[in-house]
């Protein structure tokens, strides 16, 4: 029997070791992509105890004046990328109070777009109307895959993510799950929606779109999913950036608005029915094969007559003939005389 507190110890370190701790994007060192609008940044290592950062244009000679500088007045564990401060000063930001000037980070507007994808053709279908089994997925492109990066954001942890994925039915409820056949059947499976992907490049795929089948039935035979338009929309809070921008923010995106697909009933054909190769006649190599429909099978087995083979007979050579003759003559000869 294991001690209660030996059980215990046991499965608070199964806890630690199985459940991800929450990752903490906002550590930064010296020239890490940052973002506008992001919150709560720990630039102590990049400005490394200077208090003043300074931006000259792409290309420009740094020994003049910058053409902006900021000085921080607070904190340098608990900076906020202010779009009022920052908006339209993309690039390196540097140290700048004291020599020498080293990268603080390089700022950038956040970008993020979601897309419908077709994947057979390998084009954007987003708002198109295609038949149910087609195959689709998601795509996104963004610019924010590169705060995903341990070299510039050491706290980083993996199992964690920024980005939000919903898609939503015809009749608006969120698709948590989908399924790539039937229910109850063997070779079905049951998969998560990718709703908070991991993008550390750009751009990301949906890897399980193509498997959902929107075709699927339920045991009693109904489908599953409807036909009608399917919803699909990513938003993204890198360190609570969304409570930074508005709808109308021109510098910058933290939602990618809905994207609309409409999916319409497939339309089968039936296929003809198709008989087995039938045996070649003899005297021919071939085999006779053919389509014929089921009726056309029926009424050529139906009308099938088996036709009696007739009897012949083989004539006698003439010298038996002969020969039988002259006894039948003889044998009545005889029976005259008695």
């Amino acid at each position: 029997m294991i001690p209660s507190r030996i059980l215990l110890v046991f499965l608070l370190l199964m806890c630690l070791i199985l459940v991800p701790g929450a990752a903490s994007l906002t550590k930064v060192t010296n020239g890490a992509p940052v973002f506008i609008g992001e919150r709560n940044l720990d630039l102590t290592a990049p400005m490394n105890g200077h208090t003043v950062m300074a931006w000259w244009p792409a290309g420009s000679d740094r020994s003049g004046e910058p053409s902006k500088t900021v000085t921080i007045s607070g904190d340098a564990k608990s900076f906020y990328v202010n779009p009022d401060i920052f908006t339209g000063y993309n690039g390196t930001w540097y140290t700048h109070d004291v020599q020498p000037e080293t990268p603080v980070f390089v700022l950038y507007e956040p970008r993020i777009d979601l897309s419908i994808w077709d994947v057979d053709a390998n084009k954007d279908i987003t708002g198109q109307s295609v038949p149910m089994s087609a195959n689709i997925t998601y795509r996104i492109d963004t610019n924010l895959y590169m705060a995903l990066d341990y070299s510039k954001r050491p706290n980083y942890n993996p199992a964690d993510s920024f980005f939000t994925v919903k898609l939503t039915s015809p009749s608006g409820a969120v698709i948590p799950q989908i399924y790539t056949g039937n229910l109850g059947a063997s070779t079905t499976q049951i998969l998560n929606f990718d709703s908070n992907p991991l993008i550390k490049s750009s751009p990301y795929i949906w890897k399980n779109g193509p498997a959902w089948d929107r075709n699927a039935k339920s045991t009693d035979g109904s489908s599953v999913y409807s036909a009608g338009t399917y919803t699909f929309v990513v938003t993204q809070d890198l360190n609570h950036m969304s409570s930074s921008y508005n709808g109308t923010a021109v510098y910058g995106t933290v939602r990618s608005g809905d994207k609309p697909i409409t999916f319409i009933a497939d339309t089968f054909t039936p296929s003809p029915t198709v008989l087995p190769s039938l045996t070649a006649p003899a005297g021919t190599t071939a085999p006779v094969t053919g389509l014929i429909t089921p009726i056309q099978q029926v009424t050529a087995q139906s009308s099938a007559t088996t036709i009696p083979k007739k009897t012949t007979y083989t004539p006698l050579p003439t010298e038996i003939a002969l020969i039988g003759l002259g006894i039948a003559a003889l044998a009545i000869t005889v029976k005259r005389k008695y």
